[in-house]
């Protein structure tokens, strides 16, 4: 089944690894008589430091000194920290599996170590800590009477490695100090087994099940309330229209006290503890008791949980005269019903042409993608494909005429659109169907096949590969591991490929051409724009960057909004009132010294770097707060740069003539 061909040894050795990984703390090293008694073989040609060690805070230090091991000719000691192996960082170091392939080698062989040792000075006041930064050379030395349990070796040494599952149950339950449950221990170990298959290919809990779901389902069952944390008390963003709460009454800028009779208030309840009170089954009651604006009286509300919506268009309006813009930020099962819908108000206020926001959406239903690109593409054309090794190729064609077949079409994509994005932007591309503006996509073009275990849990595997029209496999590399594999996209900062489309790295000989226009496009993963757009970091700093990281936006706007509701409803009667003559610069010292009072020290350097970025910023949240959280798009969009760069494409037909579109 899985979409390469996989040595089903390999596969249960990992299974094995990743059930170690899961046990914390664990030595490597076993005497002779735990050898005899589960009947493993020893191996004298490999060696390790002569340690054992702990992972504690996110740090590797030194449990233990084995007497005369390489470690303790070396001169290490209990608590040095570990932070390097042969020029291995390791603070990239995820697993113990991983560590475990740079401590192991050949017996005798050495290996370079970089550590920081920590001491009192009892001379100086307080019994100061000295810390240096030392290092030192380590043979692997034979130890008397120990041996290398052979588990989780896979850096090249030839030495047959534990795999049967039953068996490493009893060795980990005879070896680890506390107690961890077969069921724990052997999850675990299947996302483990799981990973290193491919960066996509999981397990998935009854929990991860329904997180994950419940987006893509577009709906949850909940009391329909948008909510935030602020300084320990539940303060109500926005009553979902048509939901059970607003039905019931309950208005934005509500403060939550009781939840079931239960104190909620000044007690430091997470986002987390919240939603795990409020959600339920449906028809089932939740009572709360509100406080509302000035009043001490508690108003008391029983809610009745009902189905939830959850949109999946955060954003769409008429971005010009006559050009629409909709934000989508996945691919649901209801996310073309609302597409249509947004379409349909859009054309009625004029639009004529449309820009479609696919940033930072990592995909989601693959029929979801082709029925969207079903409504902008004309005629019988191939959307995509799936090629796997058991599975034949299997082609999803338009079939129907659509809703925005005609006017002109941009995709705006960047390195966190991925899968179903893909899938989409791809099919525009390579029938020359409309422009891709932006950066290179994050190359996720793996299908997964659920299969439903017997305890209702679920194993998605990888069975194929996507294909654009032209042939392209979107799926970028993942040789060198999931961390990697999810890194690369981090990289492209480091690069320059985020600033510079010259930086770009991909393979000039793998070279397509689209359908109509025959075009150059490339393959290697992710799909390539049209127009680069790069990253923009002008008009940011530390001190913005602070303002969004600590929460102080969110938490000022919301504060401020409740403040002055009636005030500001009075002013603003509708958005784009708001829009045009709201200004933030009004208010900016109230942010600065609310700011100040989290702990946030004002700079005027860093504020002055950012100012229009703050003002913008600010305004949205509070057009969020005050109006709708669809809101905030259309006011923070002053700072989408690859859609201030499509508004002017849209302006200039000359963009457009190399492609199959006629106005």
């Amino acid at each position: 089944m899985y979409v390469e061909e996989i040595d089903n040894n390999v596969l249960r050795e990992n299974l094995v690894t990743g059930m170690l990984n899961s046990l914390r703390p664990f030595s490597i090293y076993q005497n002779e008589k735990f050898f005899i008694d589960h009947i493993i073989p020893k191996n004298k040609s490999i060696q390790s430091a002569g340690f054992s060690l702990n992972f504690k805070n996110g740090k590797i230090k030194i449990d233990s000194i084995y007497k005369n091991g390489g470690a303790e000719l070396a001169k290490l000691s209990k608590g040095d920290e570990i932070i390097e192996l042969d020029g291995n960082n390791l603070d990239e170091v995820y697993y113990y599996s991983d560590l475990l392939n740079l401590l192991v080698g050949e017996t005798n062989s050495e290996m370079k170590a970089k550590y920081v040792r920590t001491s009192i000075d009892s001379v100086k006041e307080n019994d100061e800590k000295i810390t240096d930064t030392l290092e030192t050379t380590i043979t692997r030395k034979e130890i008397d009477g120990l041996s290398i349990l052979p588990i989780g070796i896979t850096n090249g040494i030839d030495v047959k490695l534990l795999s049967q599952y039953n068996q490493a149950l009893k060795i980990f339950d005879e070896l680890y100090p506390d107690t961890i449950n077969n069921a724990t221990i052997t999850e675990k170990g299947i996302r483990y087994m799981l990973e290193q298959l491919d960066p996509h290919s999981t397990y998935v809990s009854l929990k991860d099940m329904h997180d994950m779901n419940a987006p893509l389902k577009g709906s949850f069952t909940g009391v329909g309330i948008r909510f935030q944390v602020l300084k320990d008390t539940i303060m109500v963003v926005q009553a979902i229209p048509g939901g059970p709460s607003e039905k019931v009454g309950i208005m934005a800028g509500d403060k939550m006290v009781t939840i079931q009779d239960e104190n909620v208030a000044g007690i430091g309840i997470s986002t987390t503890g919240v939603r795990d009170r409020l959600l339920g089954d449906k028809g089932t009651i939740v009572n709360v008791s509100i406080k509302r604006g000035i009043s001490t009286e508690l108003l008391d509300f029983s809610i009745e949980r009902d189905k939830i919506p959850i949109y999946s268009v955060d954003a769409s309006y008429m971005a010009s005269p006559e050009t629409g813009y909709i934000k989508l930020n996945n691919f649901s099962s209801t996310s073309l019903a609302e597409i249509r819908k947004a379409v349909f108000e859009l054309k009625s206020d004029g639009m004529e042409n449309l820009i479609l926001d696919l940033q930072n959406n990592g995909g989601g239903y693959l029929r979801t993608a082709v029925e969207l690109a079903d409504e902008l593409l004309a005629g019988n054309k191939k959307i995509v494909s799936t090629k796997g090794r058991k599975f034949p190729e299997k082609s999803y064609q338009t079939s129907r005429k659509g809703l925005l077949e005609n006017g002109k079409i941009i995709v705006l994509v960047n390195e966190s659109s991925a899968s179903a994005s893909e899938i989409v932007s791809g099919a525009i591309q390579d029938w020359d169907r409309g422009l891709i503006v932006g950066r290179r996509t994050f190359g996720k073009g793996l299908v997964q096949k659920p299969i439903d275990l017997p305890d209702h849990t679920q194993v998605r595997i990888t069975t194929s590969k996507y294909y654009t029209p032209s042939g392209r496999c979107i799926q970028k590399a993942y040789e060198g591991g999931s961390v990697a594999y999810r890194r690369e996209k981090y990289e492209r900062y480091k690069s320059g490929e985020s600033f510079n489309a010259d930086s770009i790295k991909y393979d000039k000989e793998d070279i397509y051409h689209t359908k109509i226009k025959n075009r150059e496009v490339y393959g290697g993963g992710g799909i390539m724009p049209d127009y680069f757009v790069a990253l923009d970091t002008s008009g940011t700093s530390d001190y913005f960057n602070k303002l969004i990281r600590k929460g102080i936006f969110n938490q000022f706007a919301l504060s401020w909004v409740n403040d002055n509701r009636n005030t500001l409803e009075k002013k603003y009667p509708s958005f784009n009132h708001y829009n045009k003559n709201f200004s933030s610069k009004k208010i900016i010292n109230e942010l600065i010294e609310y700011a100040e009072k989290e702990g946030l020290e004002y700079n005027e350097e860093e504020f002055l770097k950012a100012e229009n970025t703050i003002y913008i910023r600010l305004k949205a949240n509070i057009a969020q707060d005050l109006f709708d959280y669809k809101r905030f798009y259309q006011v923070i969009n002053q700072l989408n740069t690859s859609l201030q760069k499509s508004l002017e494409l849209m302006k200039d037909d000359k963009n457009f003539k190399k492609l199959a579109y006629n106005k």
